[in-house]
């Protein structure tokens, strides 16, 4: 129930107006993911340059279902119902709401179908359809069906993981016996059994023997001997932090930060930078023969700060015919040129120039920027690419993500507060005016840490140098809060909160598992079938004891 933990403590700080207040307010902390550049990260992390959209999944989800965690889990969806509820969960489980909420669009889900998208839009080629529509036609006629449907179908589980800069095994994975036992197919040391038929997803597939060792390939790339690098059957050397070019940036300061190397990455290291570029130069080799170019389908959810948020008015759900980015999730189709891709990927595409960057509703127009860029990183001088601005050395691509981002940029953080002038009929433009003519290059950070410029990308000012606090842009200065109204919300009206109680947070108390599951009752002692004595415990599960996220 920490949704509405977290909901509680967000209440309270609304009411005591404390939110977006130096000193209070509820902002949590996610460390590392907090990428200040964020505009110019999204485009390199995501090669939007070349292709949109990309396809960004939800961790707990996925794995939920690659590790078979589904399969243990019998929890009755209607058991966490309202007894005011309308009967949203009846015959549900909750692997079953995961389902329709991905079937739905309301999140991400990938696979998406049980067929290739590169096959799909091959199909439809061939039966001279556009490539949305063929699969609507086929998901109505039944001969498509969306993967999360079936995960433990051969064609539905991922077969190749390639791991960076994580220890999911033991570490940042929850259920790491179930990753063992299904992903892996080694020991493990699952005891929870299977769901009793009767308590089974009502909406899934069921193979009476699940899947173990789902995975082909387990490679990583890390400095350290973590658990996850003994599964792992392909282990890539790695530069650590003194040995190679970076950027870092959190939350808890407000700083841009480089990584400097000390020394060369010694004997067969190689920095993250050299690895994924020797990967896509070797894949390129391959799919020479073995791909070429092609048409990939992208299935995506329905995104907020769109107007997609308003396509299901007040979550109702109601049987209706499938429209893509309606009821279903949006489906574009991207161009692969998989031949090319290493010449891609040390170039920056033309989507940067010709579609903007998007960031949270704001859309940057970066030309000058591109322009300084062709000057600083220099152009491709040959090939399919020639012109491009150079991306070919870890130093030019922290050159690209720093020129592109408001908070590094003061041109264009301006612009974006301009835009947000322009929909709120709020001045906001003079919280990064003061910096429009200035720019945070890598050479800035190389010589001290820089502090970021004040950016519509995110919701704290650095004005005047005034100390980050989260929502104060929102709070002195009107800028929307990212929901459907634009304000702070107590009361979620949606048909699922509802039918949960939940439409205002709420105390709910630890899942009784004794009376769900027939677990032990908490406290109580009893036999086990070896002789010994057990003892039931409730075991709290955030933190291993001796354990940090980035372990």
């Amino acid at each position: 129930h920490s949704d509405t933990i977290y909901r509680t403590f967000l209440a309270l700080t609304m009411m005591t107006g404390c939110q977006g207040v130096n000193g209070g307010g509820w902002a949590h902390y996610v460390g590392q993911e907090k990428v200040r550049p964020i505009t110019g990260y999204q485009q390199y992390a995501a090669a939007a340059d070349w292709g949109r959209p990309p396809r960004h999944t939800i961790g707990t989800a996925f794995w939920y279902l690659a590790t078979d965690q589904w399969r243990y889990d019998g929890l009755p969806a209607d058991q966490l119902a309202s007894p005011l509820a309308r009967g949203s969960f009846d015959g549900k489980t909750t692997a079953d709401c995961l389902v329709e909420s991905a079937k739905r669009g309301w999140m991400p889900s990938y696979p998406t179908y049980n067929r290739n998208p590169l096959d799909l839009c091959d199909e439809a080629e061939a039966l001279g359809k556009e490539p949305a529509q063929h699969v609507v036609d086929s998901l109505n006629e039944g001969s498509l069906a969306y993967a999360c449907e079936d995960p433990d179908a051969p064609e539905n589980f991922p077969r190749v993981v390639l791991i960076w800069r994580a220890n999911i095994l033991g570490s940042s994975g929850k259920g790491n016996e179930y990753f063992l036992k299904h992903l892996l197919g080694t020991d493990a040391a699952v005891r929870a059994p299977e769901a009793p038929e009767d308590s089974r997803p009502r909406d899934m597939v069921w193979h009476d023997e699940a899947p173990e060792g789902k995975l082909d390939l387990l490679a990583t790339a890390d400095f350290r001997m973590t658990s996850t690098t003994l599964f792992s059957d392909i282990v890539f050397p790695a530069a650590t932090w003194y040995e190679k070019y970076d950027l870092s940036s959190t939350d808890m300061h407000p700083f841009i930060h480089s990584f400097n190397p000390a020394i060369a990455p010694p004997w067969q290291t190689k920095t993250d930078f050299e690895l994924f570029g020797l990967m896509a130069q070797r894949f390129g080799e391959f799919a020479t023969e073995h791909l070429g170019v092609r048409r990939d389908l992208v299935a995506t959810p329905l995104q907020h700060d769109t107007a997609d948020a308003m396509a299901t008015p007040k979550g109702r759900v109601t049987d209706a015919p499938l429209v893509p980015g309606v009821t279903m999730p949006k489906l574009a189709v991207v161009e692969r040129d998989y031949p090319n891709l290493f010449d891609r990927w040390r170039s920056l595409g033309p989507l940067t120039q010709k579609l903007g960057l998007t960031t949270k509703g704001i859309t940057y127009r970066a030309e000058p920027e591109i322009e300084k860029l062709r000057r600083v990183n220099g152009t491709v001088p040959s090939g399919p690419y020639a012109g491009n601005v150079r991306l070919d050395s870890d130093k030019r691509a922290c050159e690209m993500i720093l020129a592109l981002s408001g908070t590094s940029n003061g041109r264009l953080a301006t612009q974006g507060f301009l835009q947000l002038e322009e929909h709120t009929g709020q001045k906001m433009a003079f919280l990064a005016e003061e910096h429009e003519g200035s720019q945070i290059t890598f050479a800035d950070v190389q010589v001290q840490p820089r502090s970021v410029i004040t950016s519509p990308e995110w919701s704290g000012s650095e004005h005047g140098g005034r100390r980050y606090t989260a929502f104060a842009i929102n709070v002195e200065h009107l800028k929307p809060w990212h929901t459907l109204t634009g304000r702070q919300h107590f009361y979620l009206d949606h048909d699922w909160m509802e039918d949960l109680g939940e439409s205002l947070p709420i105390y709910r108390p630890p899942l009784d598992m004794h009376r769900l599951f027939g677990d032990a009752r908490l406290g109580r002692t009893s036999r086990h079938e070896s002789g010994a004595t057990e003892v039931a415990v409730r075991y709290l599960t955030p933190h291993s004891k001796w354990s940090i996220h980035s372990e």
